[in-house]
């Protein structure tokens, strides 16, 4: 019974982790006005994180902080900065994405006549005053630090208004995301950069992402006012009470409509959505009233706001949603995203999901995020694996107001998940300080998992622990003939009790655990993940 019963909860849990801060950096920014506004954004794969982040601000207009930006190449594992180029002088930050051949592209948008490279070119703006805005694709050759093409899109799309997202499809091929006033079209763009293929979609407001599965299938987020959303041939209709509504569709890897779902909140947002390595995408955002994706709830928000995780399939049908556990009558906490892209996804299907909470937020599972001060505000960095179940949860030390999440990228293996944001006072977390009080900083951090799934394929070699969630004792069945010294860790990786494990089942004492979740470690490299309550 025992064996069934872990054997169970190893399909139910999936892969876990352990998880420690392996080093946190601060760039200077040159800034002194509201610390929400200025925008930072990176991507990485094996080899390289990539960072587009401003240096220097000189002015707001509209809706961004225009100055000078830098385009770094920084080594994943340790964060130093290989090259840089830098732009300017009326720059502002979009988003950057890596493709293959180690060739980085960045989006974004400059002000007025020009936009100067780091080589020392200046790349034309279309006819107008000094406040007309001009979006950018650029193409950075990470071999050797090299422009190898930039293109101002205003110049053929004189009635953009926004570049959402940019992302590299299957065959290596960059698209992106560009928004008029109600319509949007995505393209394909050459190796030089020149618009090759192009689909439109209508009725619409503001967009989140995109995100192309292994097929070639894109899905697209954003949101859209009542009546009809229209892409790939397909309409769509949509009404709601408010009439605001957040949408997911899916193109078909032809090019045809596949399927739009819809949510309902006060106002117009902008969800990120991420396919995964299997097809299926995962979608995330703010919301501040209770609503539903395909018939699934999410909580509403009792403080201020709230976010919501979702998971579906490629036919639009969801399997499940996730949220902040509310306890009706009382406010706990709230948390809130990313200011760019809020989750990312690893290799194996599980999401991360990258935000500012306040208080303490309850997700689930025994896994929680902040201190429980309703003051505190702290940087917090969720995992959660592809049945919906919280992992685990890791969160800075207590901040100011004045520090905003800016987004996440996860490796595909799921070794380490790489995140900024900016702040006006120092961040810690994981023991490590970034940033100066009064200084305005761009804060860059990797957070190193230990992936420790656990397959039927182990048989009986597996760790076995139960009850879980267990109060006063957990029984611990040891499968190795030799005697092994073992550790509990919390999920920062601290060591809060030290064992040896006999053959056969052992009884180790948690009654004067904190509740949580904890992971059981043996000296062989065994790892299995528990739930103390």
């Amino acid at each position: 019974m025992r064996r069934h019963l872990s054997l169970v909860l190893v399909l139910f849990f999936g892969p876990v982790s352990g998880q420690s801060v392996s080093w946190l950096l601060g760039d200077a920014v040159d800034y002194e006005f509201n610390p929400g506004m200025p925008r930072h954004a990176l991507a990485a794969d094996q080899d390289h994180l990539v960072e587009m982040r401003s240096v220097g601000i000189a002015f707001n207009y509209s809706d961004a902080t225009y100055g000078t930006i830098a385009l770094d190449l920084r080594d994943p594992a340790t964060g130093a900065v290989g090259s840089s180029c830098i732009l300017g002088d009326s720059v502002a930050v979009k988003a950057v994405v890596i493709g293959p051949d180690g060739v980085a592209y960045f989006t974004g948008r400059f002000l007025g006549g020009g936009m100067e490279l780091c080589d020392g070119s200046v790349v034309a703006g279309v006819n107008g005053g000094p406040f007309t805005e001009n979006h950018f694709l650029l193409a950075w050759d990470l071999n050797n630090g090299g422009v190898l093409w930039i293109r101002n899109l205003s110049l053929t799309h004189a009635m953009a208004e926004d570049v959402a997202s940019i992302a590299v499809d299957p065959d290596g091929r960059l698209w992106y995301l560009l928004r008029h006033f109600t319509d949007a079209l995505v393209i394909q763009v050459d190796d030089e950069g020149n618009d090759v293929v192009e689909r439109s979609i209508d009725g619409l407001r503001h967009l989140g992402t995109l995100s192309f599965d292994p097929w070639g299938g894109l899905y697209v987020s954003g949101s859209c006012e009542n009546g009809t959303l229209s892409f790939g041939g397909g309409n769509f209709p949509v009404m709601s009470d408010e009439g605001y509504n957040m949408f997911v569709l899916r193109f078909k890897p032809d090019g045809t409509a596949g399927f739009a779902q819809f949510a309902e909140d006060i106002t117009f947002q902008d969800p990120t959505v991420v396919a995964t390595n299997d097809g299926h995408a995962y979608l995330a955002g703010s919301i501040f009233i209770g609503t539903e994706w395909g018939g699934l709830p999410v909580g509403g928000a009792i403080w201020g706001s709230n976010i919501f995780i979702a998971r579906m399939d490629s036919s639009g049908t969801f399997e499940w949603t996730l949220g902040p556990e509310l306890v009706p009558g009382q406010i706990l906490g709230d948390v809130d995203r990313a200011r760019g892209p809020c989750i990312d996804v690893d290799g194996s299907g599980s999401v991360y999901f990258l935000g500012m909470c306040r208080g303490l937020v309850e997700w689930g599972n025994g896994v929680t995020s902040g201190t429980g001060g309703t003051i505190d505000r702290n940087l917090t960095l969720l995992a959660v694996d592809a049945s919906g179940q919280p992992q685990w949860a890791m969160s800075s030390g207590t901040t100011t107001w004045s520090v905003t999440s800016q987004g996440l990228t996860v490796a595909d293996d799921g070794t380490s998940v790489h995140f900024m944001a900016h702040l006006a006072d120092p961040l810690t977390m994981g023991g490590f300080t970034a940033g100066t009080v009064g200084q305005q900083s761009a804060i860059t951090g990797r957070i190193s998992l230990l992936p420790t799934g656990i397959g039927l394929e182990d048989g009986p070699s597996v760790l076995m622990c139960w009850p879980t969630p267990s109060t006063d004792v957990l029984n611990v069945e040891w499968p190795g003939a030799e005697r092994v010294p073992a550790e509990i860790l919390t999920t920062m990786g601290q060591v809060v009790r030290s064992a040896t494990l006999s053959p056969g089942v052992n009884r180790i004492d948690v009654s004067d655990f904190p509740s949580g979740v904890y992971l059981l470690r043996t000296s062989q490299g065994e790892l299995v993940r528990i739930v103390v309550d």
